[in-house]
């Protein structure tokens, strides 16, 4: 993995906050309690559960490669984040966009958001209010609730202390205004990830849809990072590194950030 400038500190922030988290014992001894258990609710879902404790059979495909790209990153910003937030409100809430099945919504429960939530539309089938409730009662996810929705239709007063969108904005047409719909629904933290092209370098490039799609739309690393500095976010940690599951370079490059709000203030 190539790491961006702000990763060197992460590990220790993390390392340090971590220690705090009720929720890692949480994690340890419900691990212990699944460990070899192995059911069909999670089998062909796009994630392995060993992070719950639990086995399964991953889907088949780029699945597997991928998320062990994706989720240490993204998994490492949810802790990190809650940990923060948590110097503010002890009660924080946690919603994931895009959800699919509502993996790292479920992920944020185990590492203490006392409110999760998972949002998605199931446009593609792939996994409905039933199916991803039913996940959440196998893992003993009590403080988790699953809307279908469109985020285009989310109201303004739809707001939480931390917001990830990871997987979202390479999916839509209209990507610079869901980030902006995204960060207007964050309090404290955003967590972004998107996927971005390694055959442009243009500092301006964007495609819709997306090269060789009917659907999505394609940024380059370069000029989605350019997007993310003219939005004057603050950016407390960036990552990139390559999906080694996709084939195609315009499929291969992974970003990763993580926002904080000008209103995640620290009584500390």
């Amino acid at each position: 993995m190539t790491g961006e400038p702000g990763s060197s500190r992460l590990g220790g922030v993390i390392n340090q906050h971590l220690r705090i988290f009720g929720g890692i014992r949480v994690l340890t001894s419900f691990a212990a309690a699944l460990t070899g258990r192995r059911t069909s609710i999670l089998d062909g879902l796009y994630h392995e559960y060993s992070f719950f404790g639990a086995r399964n059979k991953q889907a088949e495909g780029n699945f597997v490669l991928n998320q062990k790209a994706k989720s240490p990153i993204i998994t490492a910003y949810i802790a990190l984040a809650i940990a923060k937030a948590k110097e503010v409100k002890e009660d924080v809430s946690f919603v994931e966009l895009f959800c699919a099945d509502a993996y790292y919504a479920m992920v944020a429960s185990r590492l203490g958001a006392a409110r999760s939530v998972g949002i998605d539309n199931n446009r593609d089938g792939y996994a409905d209010a039933d199916k991803v409730n039913k996940i959440a009662r196998f893992l003993d996810i009590a403080n988790f609730t699953y809307q279908d929705a469109d985020i285009n239709t989310l109201g303004t007063k739809d707001v939480y202390d931390i917001v990830a969108n990871v997987g979202g904005l390479y999916h839509v047409s209209n990507p610079e205004a869901v980030l902006d719909k995204s960060y207007a629904m964050a309090e404290q933290f955003l967590i972004i990830q998107t996927v971005v092209s390694l055959a442009n370098e243009a500092p301006d490039y964007f495609e819709a849809p997306a090269p060789g799609w009917d659907w999505g739309c394609r940024y380059s690393r370069q000029s989605f990072d350019a997007l993310i500095k003219a939005k004057g976010y603050d950016v407390v940690d960036r990552h990139f590194n390559i999906l080694e599951g996709n084939a195609r370079p315009e499929d291969r490059g992974s970003l990763y950030y993580l926002i904080q709000k000008p209103s995640a203030t620290s009584t500390a």
